[in-house]
């Protein structure tokens, strides 16, 4: 006995008790028919069948995501997310897939205990729709929908007429369609799943060869089975114990990073989806990708509402909305950086090209130090280091502090501010690029201004990246100019610096920004800084206080400085009159 739900008329979720079906005639035929699509159908799906693929994706605006528990977890629709973001698309994905979801609108008998009966996917799919309002619809169905029993035309028929419910209602909301076949079922050798001895796998074949053969009729279908199943059977040449699901159900990172290549493969990316550094390319955007699916997931679901007690409420959808954008503006500000790789020396190279900045002679150096408003907090003067902290081995004379070994920083924090800071690079010069007269000027201790003689004199020695020379917004963005005087002689940076805000569970609020002054010339104005400025990754922000300290770099060359001043800024605010 299996139990089944109704299939015509009254509620679908009301289980009944059925006889098994025996292997009759008609059953037998059905399994011929199977066996003849399995051997004509499940091969790859051709360039030709993926041009109309990638021409949805590339128009899709809003992207809705359903399936079953595999789908909720999303690690393949990160990637799939994560994809497009590299290639620069612009659709939002919303991942509503459900777990324990089936679109046949069966369930097993004392499923989860007894505690609820699989949702079903025709009870919820109008709200969706509805509340989500996809231009195209991704859905991934099948692992649930044979209830883990034997392949039988009663079951076969519930998940046929499952699909073709969401196909029509998908098109009927406007929204173009791709079916995915469903994830293969099975764990390492010898390994029992909820299905017992059954061969289940073979009735997800089945599921999946049916699927392919509604290309025929004009359907969109990536084959994710049979690009699962050949890669598992590759990778057991070598490792016969392998399985992409520990408990034959669910897949591992490896089994949804396989989902992901077929489905990017699908999409018509055929090299990135056989890229063996395809984990590498993505990963930088992962992070940010998964909590905006998160985010959004459980917000739409909560929304829409559903049949399974067990997933927790999420943000309102406007919340989550706002949520979602300004994770999608950080990360597509960041999209270039985002697509380096790091190289052997464990430097995070791009592939920016930048223009090399014009030169601009600024003028004559000072004949001293600039005055200091009555307000400033004074940070170098004539009494030393007293401000700062880690200068042990740093060495002061008459105002002037010349980089010794490891960084300092002030030790007092500071957000929103003006700095003024004062230094010389060494006369005479030694070094090329990056080795020549390089130091750091780190606000909040994490966002760099470098510091580095770029003083072009008709050699090669002062030319680095553009955006690692004097006055960029180290790794992310040039100066606008090169105002650079010549080595020896004094320099002055104003910036003008506001911090980052944070929201009260630690997301990025608002990005930083800063303004920047170089030797009277303007080289930064209101330029929004990307995340912290490091250089062995790309930029990112972590939570942080709202005031850090200032911090100076040892780079291994004897920059000096001198009047290093800051004002906190605090903006006049109106008030209601009396």
């Amino acid at each position: 006995m299996v139990f089944l739900n109704m299939l015509g008329g009254g509620n679908k979720n009301t289980a009944i008790a059925l006889p098994g079906i025996p292997g009759g005639a008609g059953l037998w035929t059905f399994t011929v028919a199977c066996t003849v699509l399995a051997s004509c159908l499940t091969a790859p799906a051709p360039a030709a069948e993926s041009a109309p693929i990638r021409a949805a994706v590339d128009a899709a605006r809003r992207v809705l995501v359903l399936g079953d528990s595999i789908t909720f977890d999303g690690r393949w629709v990160a990637d799939m997310a994560a994809w497009m973001e590299y290639e620069g698309l612009e659709a939002e994905v919303i991942d509503c897939g459900l777990s324990s979801e089936t679109v046949s609108g069966l369930s097993e008998e004392g499923h989860a205990g007894g505690d609820f009966v699989r949702p079903d996917l025709e009870e919820r799919l109008g709200r969706v729709l509805r509340l989500v309002r996809p231009d195209l619809v991704i859905a991934c169905y099948g692992m649930n929908c044979g209830i883990y029993s034997a392949l039988d035309e009663t079951r076969f028929a519930a998940f046929r007429a499952g699909i073709e419910t969401l196909h029509a209602a998908a098109e009927q909301a406007g929204a173009r369609i791709i079916h995915l076949t469903p994830p293969i079922y099975g764990g390492p050798p010898g390994q029992q799943g909820p299905a017992g001895d059954v061969d289940y796998n073979a009735v997800l074949a089945a599921y999946s060869d049916w699927l392919v053969s509604k290309r025929a009729d004009g359907w969109q279908v990536i084959d994710v089975h049979t690009a699962m199943q050949q890669a598992l059977e590759a990778r057991r040449k070598t490792d016969p114990g392998f399985s992409f699901a520990p408990d034959c159900v669910h897949p591992n990172d490896e089994g949804h990073r396989e989902i992901a290549r077929a489905v990017i493969a699908g999409f018509g990316d055929t090299e990135a989806a056989a890229a063996s550094d395809l984990a590498e390319r993505l990963a930088p955007f992962l992070p940010e990708v998964t909590e905006r699916l998160h985010t959004l997931r459980d917000a739409y679901l909560s929304a829409a509402g559903h049949t399974n007690p067990h997933v927790q409420s999420g943000l309102s959808l406007a919340a989550a909305e706002a949520r979602a954008v300004a994770i999608t503006q950080h990360l597509r500000d960041r999209r270039l950086q985002l697509r380096g790789r790091q190289h052997a020396s464990r430097e995070w190279r791009m592939p920016i090209a930048w223009p090399r900045p014009k030169v601009v002679d600024p003028g004559l150096a000072p004949a001293g130090p600039a005055p200091v408003p009555a307000d400033a907090i004074l940070l170098l003067g004539d009494f030393g280091l007293d401000a700062w902290e880690g200068g042990e081995d740093w060495s002061t004379a008459a105002g002037v502090l010349t980089v010794g070994k490891g960084q300092i920083q002030t030790k007092q924090g500071f957000g929103d501010c003006q700095l003024h800071v004062e230094f010389r690079l060494p006369d005479p010069p030694q070094g090329k690029g990056q080795g020549r007269g390089n130091s750091g000027v780190f606000l909040m201790g994490r966002y760099e201004i470098q510091v580095l003689d770029s003083f072009e004199d008709g050699t090669d020695g002062p030319l680095t990246y553009p955006d690692g020379q004097c006055g960029a917004l180290y790794k992310q963005q040039p100066p606008a100019v090169n105002a650079c005087r010549r080595p020896g002689e004094w320099q002055t940076y104003e910036i003008l610096f506001t911090r980052p805000r944070f929201a009260t569970d630690g997301t990025l609020a608002a990005p930083g920004r800063l303004s920047v002054i170089h030797n009277g010339v303007a080289i930064h104005s209101d330029t929004p800084i990307k995340g912290s400025t490091a250089w062995h990754e790309p930029p990112r922000y972590h939570h942080h206080e709202d005031a850090l300290p200032i911090a100076l770099q040892d780079h291994g060359n004897p920059v000096q400085f001198r009047s290093i001043w800051i004002r906190p800024f605090e903006p006049v605010r109106p008030q209601l009159e009396d």
